[in-house]
């Protein structure tokens, strides 16, 4: 070209890095065509979290065991305490202690009962036969002056409590009628009326007259009754005599089916004692 230079190539000094004033411990780990590059911060990576902030001197770590309580939840029962085994001494110490509160409860209720001075009526004890009343009396003058022979010195000794009479009729299976006999005694304790239960059963001892024999108002035409069918009980306090005869023919001695009647009026004792006039 018209006017142009030729090019010619420019000497130049090639650059030259003093790496002299460089520590050796500081010096770079690149290469030193890496050197010359850019440096740009790496972008975060998405799959680390940020860095946690340092917890407080107070705060536990968050990477630290936690304590472990036991508290029962919804899904965890409590514990269920299991019954104590009684052994059988345990048992026996527990029978010893009832049957001691037992026996203390007992001697109380004897300690504090109202004492009436008379024992109860044993429960009645129906008779087999059907005996229709037909008069009582009550002697209001005393078991002595009703009385005979030993008897009568008895009750001069000891005087009865109460005294009743009665009359009744029964009429057998065969229907054979009867008449009874049924005087009850009461005597101030058992031991009394045991005596004179033992002396009425005696023969030539006397007896306790019966309403026929005394004659009362009704009794006329009845039969007489002569200890043929007699019987007697002891029924705590009281004593109980009974006799009974045929009405309408003879009266066997101990003849079986009057002395069974007998027996069973006895039945009637408590009873007749006491229903009130």
């Amino acid at each position: 070209m018209t006017g142009a230079q030729d090019n010619t190539q420019r000497e130049t000094t090639p650059l030259r890095r003093d790496n002299s004033l460089i520590r050796p411990d500081r010096a770079s780990a690149v290469s030193p065509e890496e050197a010359t590059r850019p440096a740009f911060a790496a972008p975060p990576r998405q799959d680390l979290p940020p860095h946690p902030e340092p917890p407080h001197p107070d705060a536990p770590r968050p990477d630290a065991p936690r304590p472990q309580v036991h508290q029962p939840t919804s899904r965890q029962a409590a514990p269920v305490a299991q019954p104590r085994r009684i052994t059988s001494a345990g048992w026996l110490l527990r029978g010893l202690g009832l049957l001691v509160v037992s026996v203390l409860s007992g001697l109380i209720w004897l300690m504090l009962k109202p004492d009436s001075g008379e024992e109860a009526a044993p429960p009645p004890d129906l008779p087999r036969y059907q005996f229709t009343p037909i008069h009582r009396e009550e002697a209001f003058q005393g078991c002595q002056n009703v009385s005979t022979a030993k008897i009568k010195s008895f009750f001069q000794k000891q005087e009865c409590t109460h005294l009743t009479r009665a009359l009744y009729s029964t009429t057998l299976p065969d229907g054979t009628r009867v008449l009874t006999s049924l005087v009850t005694v009461l005597m101030p304790d058992a031991a009394t009326a045991q005596q004179l239960n033992d002396l009425t059963t005696k023969d030539g001892t006397g007896n306790i007259r019966d309403l026929v024999d005394d004659g009362r108002d009704g009794t006329k035409g009845m039969p007489a009754l002569e200890d043929d069918a007699y019987a007697s009980d002891r029924q705590f306090r009281l004593v109980v005599i009974g006799d009974s005869a045929y009405y309408d023919k003879n009266t066997p001695k101990k003849d079986p089916a009057l002395l069974d009647v007998t027996r069973e009026v006895l039945k009637l004792g408590w009873p007749q004692e006491q229903t009130p006039r």
